[in-house]
């Protein structure tokens, strides 16, 4: 059992607990969602199950942390690691071997274990996470998501009471997410295991789980059975921008436009039972005529392939053409290329055979450093982009490096755009997953580059800030740019790009419009999609992606006035 009483913190350096008066009782083999927007202080809960606070990070901690009748103040990390079980957001700040047999053992070792116990719970915990093929490779090699399945692995081997999760799904492509959330869910149903889970992309989770906590600004602000809170709180959630699963969207817009909705869908198929009435006299609208991209390519692929040292080929025989003013997402399983192939188009990379041209200009015979006065690159893992002392400093250093003036004008600029005001002066590695996502956002964005790529850039951003960073992306496009987004948000990318690319083991298998691209494929659909496949036998079209686009068929088949507001 956990038990929080009176549990407030403040880091040091911080003048504002980043936790306020926590009450908390989560019992053995509950199965808990934790959510709430970013920074309201989910990370650093979670860190003070295992002891991490306040045995590494420093601050003033009162009230009382036990787990299973253990005081956590009172027990070194070592000892707390045989009851909690924690995996980090980051999978990166959790690997310290080579490879990833050696990490898996590396815990069970420094517990003393003996060797048969250890092989033993090596093969267990590669078979339960499915990564027996990874064991030989080196961490290095890995892509993000196979990185989260080994940290995820080290920490089943060690056969913990208690599993806490940081975001385990942020780095996974949508069959890994399902993957690893069905090993979290038959773990706790089948081994009584607690889980806890932090989690953004409520859509994955929300049906899988037992209960619900929503934290802001470092209180509980709602704690019972998911269903309940979201029937009894909605309104109060959707006012500090929770992220609703779009089922649950649907729903509410249905109810608020004066439709009768009873009950409350949390899966695709409950929600093809609650919503079927509503689209039984839909009329198929129009064909949809898509233009083929054209106009001034910014960004030209011919015949592309690469590989790493000694290993197999990552890209095989790529043409792509980019053009200017485009919103383009890059998608594929976990290790099909993505990141590969973007690193290209700034000159990280650059190909083993064939061409890339960065308006007309070859890579080869280019610098990193003049193709980043056309090209802004946000990296994965927002770590990669951070070394100053203060956000302020770390935005104003691509102002400096690049020979702009009005610095402290446009910095200011950047500060407000991505809410990091109140962290101007903070250090930018010991903020969380989702503030550092911002802050190497803006430390890109302030020079304003003709092209921007973005590797998986709503990774721990909550939804109002993933809404905002939308909106400021539309703009940028309006005014000229190119959006390159790699991502697994399959949600995202069906509301806000327009052309798919589709990678699968270094190659391009469609690229197209989204409508094309998304709607009935089995991994990459957004759920009205889904939902809305059982209903051709209606009249619904095949190609509705988004709420909106559900919400506004409905309106114009003259099935209810529908608000759109809010």
């Amino acid at each position: 059992m956990i038990k929080l009483q009176n549990l407030t913190f403040t880091y040091a350096g911080s003048l504002e607990p980043v936790l306020k008066e926590i009450n908390l009782t989560i019992t053995d083999g509950e199965f808990v969602l934790l959510s709430g927007s970013s920074g309201s202080g989910k990370s650093s809960l979670v860190r003070c199950l295992n002891g991490l606070i306040p045995h590494f990070y420093g601050g003033r901690i009162r009230g009382t942390v036990e787990v299973e009748g253990w005081v956590t103040i009172n027990y070194p990390l070592a000892k707390l690691a045989t009851k909690v079980g924690l995996v980090f957001q980051d999978p990166e700040n959790q690997l310290v071997t080579t490879d990833v047999e050696r990490e898996i053992a590396f815990g069970l070792e420094n517990l003393g274990l003996p060797r048969p116990e250890i092989s033993k719970r090596l093969e267990e915990a590669l078979d339960t996470v499915g990564i027996a093929s990874l064991r030989y490779r080196s961490l290095s090699e890995l892509s993000g998501g196979e990185k989260q399945k080994v940290a995820i692995s080290s920490v089943l081997a060690l056969k913990p009471q208690i599993l806490v999760l940081d975001e385990p799904t942020s780095e996974l492509d949508p069959q890994g997410a399902e993957d690893v959330l069905g090993i979290i869910s038959r773990l706790n149903d089948e081994l009584g295991l607690t889980v806890i889970l932090v989690e953004h992309r409520l859509d994955r989770v929300i049906h899988l789980v037992d209960r619900l906590i929503v934290l802001e600004q470092g209180k509980i602000v709602a704690d019972g059975h998911p269903a309940k809170i979201i029937l009894s709180q909605y309104e109060e959630l959707d006012k500090i921008g929770f992220g609703f699963p779009p089922l649950i969207f649907l729903r509410q817009k249905l109810i608020k436009a004066g439709h009768q909705v009873n009950d409350l869908p949390l899966t695709v198929k409950q929600a093809r039972t609650v919503l079927e009435t509503f689209f039984r006299t839909v009329k198929a609208p129009p064909p949809r005529l898509d233009k083929k991209p054209s106009g001034i390519p910014v960004i030209e692929v011919e015949k592309l392939w690469f590989a790493y040292q000694k290993e197999p080929m990552v890209l095989k025989g790529i043409d792509l053409r980019l053009y200017q003013g485009e919103f383009i997402a890059v998608m594929g399983r976990n290790a099909s290329g993505k990141t590969t192939l973007v690193k290209h188009f700034n000159g990280l990379l650059k190909p083993g055979k064939g061409k890339v041209l960065v308006n007309g200009q070859d890579i080869k015979k280019t610098t990193v450093a003049e193709l980043a006065r056309q090209v802004g690159y946000v990296f994965q893992n927002p770590n990669d982009h951070l070394f100053a002392d203060t956000v302020e400093e770390e935005i104003a250093f691509t102002l400096k490096s690049l020979g702009f003036e009005n610095i402290a004008s446009r910095v200011n600029d950047a500060l407000q755009r991505f809410n990091l005001v109140p962290y101007r002066k903070q250090y930018p590695r010991f903020l969380s997953g989702g503030e550092k996502q911002r802050v190497a956002l803006a430390s890109v964005l302030v020079a304003e580059p003709k092209v921007l790529i973005l590797d998986e850039p709503t990774r721990g951003m909550d939804n109002a800030l993933k809404t905002s960073l939308m909106q400021f992306l539309k703009e940028y496009r309006q005014q000229g740019h190119t959006v390159i987004v790699v991502t697994h948000d399959v949600e995202m990318a069906a509301a806000h790009a327009e052309r798919i690319i589709l990678l699968s083991e270094g190659k391009v298998v469609v690229d197209g419009h989204k409508k094309e691209v998304l709607s009935r494929a089995l991994l990459f659909s957004p759920q009205i999609n889904r939902v809305l496949q059982g209903f051709e036998k209606y009249g619904v079209p095949q190609d509705i992606l988004t709420v909106e686009e559900a919400l506004n068929l409905l309106k114009e088949e003259g099935n209810g006035s529908v608000d759109h507001g809010g």
